[in-house]
């Protein structure tokens, strides 16, 4: 009995021994500890990642009017604009500065930067870690991700280390280095507030990790990297006047566009010709699929790789290569992972069932052409619609005179809720084709009352879908 008792005791022991000895996650006697390691990370990552990064100086001539900071700008609305843009005299020329931010990628010259650091400058200056200051050229850019490769005569540069943007966790540690204006080897601390933000009107393609690290003006095309001292995202905007809220460009995204700019000085973009929209829990009813993840395709475009493969309208994108999808951001940043002329395997869900589908990637076209477009709506809704004449199939260029458009929203109505607007063209109710307003109005007194109705959408070339329901 002794003998176990000791045993106990001993076990007892050794276990608030080894509790005491965990280094990160333990409290008390470990804090101080912890707290050092802590210092010394933040520390070891600043040496580690200031050697490649740059600041860039940027000059531009700009055009500017009579009065433009203070007269026009000034009495911009009232009746003393149009004297100082008529008698302020003939517009002048002036230099213009500016400054931002850029990390090394290629030990040949290579800088990877914001687009809108780099836009309509005239001389680029490059300051070096050391000092040193070089003359800098447009390799090349990509307004659609705000992404610019900016070339110096350099070899052996020092190259920050690259990291993998999809393995990044909301609330680790984040650092942004840069030069915030003009103060170089700034470096900043915070953590990843969140990732896949979007909307945020910057450009075509959004999908920005969300940083409450100190970034300011000048800090555009610098490094945001993570307590391993490995570029995560390169810093690209704030919002004003908000606090603690910087967004950068994923990392991954980033490889891509960067090693297309240094190899050929442009963008290829791969593309398979769909249009898509989120999957709502309005639409979730609607296509009675369980999935709460996933993005609707709300467009194939004619000839399209989409087209060729069979893929549909109503098709809801669960998987791509086996990677899931939670929204039509994730489809569009999966995509543009791919090489032209590469097979990616998209797993759908169709009238309830799970397929996989394979589709080979093509250059993205200039214009995306090849959509239909109808109609619109009327007393449903809020909803005021006609059928699609040729005149007005000619007025909306859409290739037949069939369908229903909406030409009134009622103010505060649900189709006004909803986001339509007048000029939308009704392609479908409940996945039942619309070709004119008999066919409208049959489908819309089928429908039961308080029933979501599905609607396919056709709006400036594209379309996508709506569902809605009436209050009760």
């Amino acid at each position: 009995m002794k003998r176990r008792g000791l045993s106990r005791r001993m076990c007892f022991f050794s276990l608030i021994m080894g509790l005491a000895m965990i280094p990160v996650w333990s409290y008390g006697a470990a804090e101080k500890v912890t707290a050092q390691d802590w210092r010394n990370g933040f520390v070891q990552v600043a040496k580690k990642v200031q050697p490649s990064v740059v600041s860039i100086r940027s000059e531009r001539t700009v055009t500017v009017s009579p009065g433009e900071g203070f007269g026009e700008d000034y009495f911009k609305g009232t009746p003393f604009e149009d004297f100082f843009k008529q008698y302020g005299g003939p517009p002048t020329k002036r230099r213009q500065m500016g400054e931002g931010s850029g990390v090394i990628v290629d030990g040949e010259g290579y800088i990877l930067t914001n687009y809108h650091v780099v836009l309509g400058a005239d001389k680029l200056t490059v300051r070096l870690f050391d000092g040193k200051e070089l003359k800098g050229t447009v390799q090349g850019t990509d307004p659609k991700t705000d992404l610019a490769v900016v070339h110096v005569e350099a070899k052996g540069m020092p190259v920050a280390t690259l990291g993998d943007s999809d393995k990044l966790q909301v609330g680790e540690w984040a650092i942004a280095i840069g030069s915030p204006f003009g103060l170089e080897e700034t470096v900043t601390v915070g953590v990843i507030s969140a990732k896949g933000r979007t909307g945020l009107g910057t450009g075509t393609y959004e999908d920005f990790i969300q940083t409450d690290a100190s970034i300011n003006p000048g800090n555009s095309g610098g490094p945001l990297v993570n307590i391993d001292g490995e570029v995560i995202g390169i810093n690209a905007m704030i919002i004003q006047p908000g606090q603690g809220i910087g967004f950068a460009i994923p990392i991954n995204l980033a490889k891509t566009i960067m090693t297309e700019l240094i190899k050929k000085g442009k963008v290829v973009r791969p593309w398979v010709g769909i249009g898509l929209q989120d999957l709502t829990p309005e639409l979730m009813k609607s296509f009675n699929v369980e999935e709460k993840e996933g993005a609707v395709i709300s467009q194939v475009f004619e000839g399209s790789p989409a087209e060729k493969s069979g893929l549909k309208v109503g098709d809801i994108v669960v998987e791509i290569d086996g990677k899931k999808i939670k929204n039509s951001q994730d489809v569009v940043s999966e995509v543009l992972k791919k090489q032209v002329g590469q097979k990616i395997e998209i797993t759908l869900i169709r009238e309830g069932k799970r397929i996989q589908v394979q589709v080979t990637t093509v250059e993205m076209p200039t214009e995306a052409a090849g959509q239909k477009t109808p109609s619109a709506v009327k007393e449903w809704f809020g909803l005021r619609v006609t059928t699609v004449t040729p005149d007005i199939a000619k007025q909306l260029k859409l290739p037949k005179a069939e369908g229903v458009v909406i030409d009134n929203v009622e103010a505060g109505s649900v189709g006004q809720d909803a986001g339509l607007r007048r000029g939308d063209v009704i392609l479908e109710v409940n996945r039942q084709k619309v070709r004119d307003e008999s066919d409208y109005r049959s489908l819309m007194e089928k429908a039961k009352q308080g029933q979501s109705l599905l609607f396919l959408i056709s709006r400036g070339g594209s379309t996508l879908f709506v569902s809605l329901k009436e209050e009760k």
